[in-house]
C-alpha cells in the first residue's frame, strides 16, 4: 500500500475518530446501567437532527469566529428569519421548497446586514453584534403582534427535520461550502485573512468585502437551520434580554473539534463530525437520566477540557520533537 493510502486512510480515521468513539463509550455505559435505547432508532433520528440543526450554527460562526469576528446575533437571526420568513410561506400557501427560500431569503438580509454594519462602522464586532441582535430580537416582538409564528399541521412545508430531506439540503450546503472555501479566489483570501490579516489586508485583500460576504453565508446557513428548527417543533416565539443568545451555546464544541480534526480533513467535515460527537453527548446525558442543569454543567466542562487540551496540543508536539532529538544524540554518543 502505498504512502498516499496510507495517509488518506489516517486521515480518515482520525476525522471519524471522535463521534465513533463517542457512540461507543455512550452505547456501552447505556446498556451496562440499564438504560438499552441508545443510538437506536428514533433515538438516532434525534442524534442525526440535532448532528445537522446545531452543525449548521456552528459552520455559520466558523467562517467569522477565526477572524476575531464573534457574532452574537446567530440566535436573533434564526429567530427572525424564521418568524418573518415562516408567516410569509404560510401566508402565501407556499410549499416546502417556498417556506426554505423564504426563510434563507430572511436570514441572508439579515446577515448581509450586520456584516455592513461591521464594516461600516467601524466598532468592535461584539459590540455591533450585541446591538444587532437587541434590534432583531425588537423586530421579531413586534412582527405578527409578538406571536411568534406557528406552523403546527404544515406537513407539506415541515419537511426539514426529517429524513432524508434534512440530510440533502446540509450535504448540498457543504458541498458547496467545500468547493467555494477551498477552490476559489474567496476561499484563498478568507484562508489568508484568517492566517494573518494585516499580511493580508497588505498585499491587497479586500478584508472588508470578504467579512460582508461570510456573514451573508453565515446567514444562508442559519436560515437552514431555523427551517430545521420549525419543522422539529412546529412552532417558534421570539425572544428579548438577549435570550436568543441560547439558540449558539451548542456551537462551541462542535467548532474547537472541528478545529482540530481540520488538519486531517476539511473545515466543514470536521465541523460536522464535532457536532456529531455533541449529538451523541447529549443523547447519552438524556437517556442516563441527568437533568438539565447537570448536563448544562457536564457539556461545560467537557467543552473547557478540549479547550484546554487544543491549546496545549502544541505543547505534545515539542516534547516529542524534543524526545526525538534526544534518541538520535543518544544513538550518535553510541556509535562514537
Amino acid at each position: 500500500m502505498g504512502s498516499l493510502a496510507k495517509k488518506g486512510i489516517k486521515n480518515i480515521m482520525m476525522t471519524l475518530a471522535i463521534p465513533v468513539l463517542t457512540y461507543l463509550f455512550f452505547r456501552i455505559v447505556c446498556t451496562l446501567t440499564g438504560h438499552p435505547g441508545f443510538g437506536v432508532g428514533s433515538d438516532m433520528q434525534t442524534i442525526i437532527y440535532t448532528t445537522l440543526y446545531s452543525g449548521l450554527i456552528a459552520l455559520a460562526m466558523s467562517y467569522n469566529l477565526p477572524s476575531g469576528r464573534f457574532d452574537f446575533s446567530v440566535g436573533a437571526t434564526i429567530l427572525l428569519a424564521g418568524i418573518v420568513g415562516g408567516n410569509f410561506a404560510k401566508d402565501m400557501g407556499f410549499g416546502a421548497l417556498g417556506f426554505l427560500v423564504s426563510v434563507v431569503v430572511i436570514a441572508m438580509i439579515c446577515g448581509l446586514i450586520s456584516g455592513l454594519l461591521y464594516v461600516l462602522l467601524g466598532l468592535p464586532p461584539m459590540v455591533v453584534s450585541i446591538g444587532v441582535t437587541m434590534v432583531y430580537e425588537a423586530i421579531g416582538l413586534m412582527y405578527n403582534k409578538s406571536k411568534g409564528v406557528k406552523l403546527i399541521g404544515k406537513n407539506d412545508m415541515l419537511i426539514f427535520s426529517k429524513l432524508p430531506y434534512s440530510l440533502i439540503v446540509v450535504l448540498i450546503a457543504v458541498a458547496v461550502l467545500i468547493v467555494l472555501f477551498n477552490f476559489t479566489k474567496f476561499g484563498y483570501n478568507w484562508r489568508a485573512l484568517r492566517s494573518g490579516q494585516k499580511i493580508a489586508v497588505d498585499i491587497g485583500i479586500n478584508e472588508k468585502r470578504n467579512a460582508v460576504a461570510c456573514y451573508v453565508i453565515a446567514g444562508v446557513l442559519l436560515g437552514i437551520a431555523a427551517c430545521m428548527y420549525l419543522s422539529q417543533y412546529g412552532t417558534m416565539s421570539p425572544e428579548s434580554g438577549l435570550g436568543s443568545s441560547s439558540f449558539f451555546m451548542s456551537a462551541f464544541l462542535p467548532l474547537f473539534i472541528g478545529g482540530a480534526i481540520e488538519k486531517y480533513s476539511d473545515k466543514n467535515i470536521g465541523v460536522l463530525m464535532g457536532a456529531l460527537a455533541q449529538a451523541c453527548i447529549t443523547s447519552g446525558f438524556a437517556k442516563l437520566g441527568f437533568s438539565n442543569s447537570l448536563q448544562t454543567v457536564l457539556n461545560g466542562v467537557i467543552v473547557m477540557g478540549f479547550l484546554i487540551y487544543t491549546s496545549n496540543s502544541y505543547k505534545l508536539v515539542l516534547n516529542k520533537m524534543y524526545r526525538h532529538k534526544l534518541e538520535k544524540a543518544l544513538e550518535a554518543q553510541k556509535q562514537v
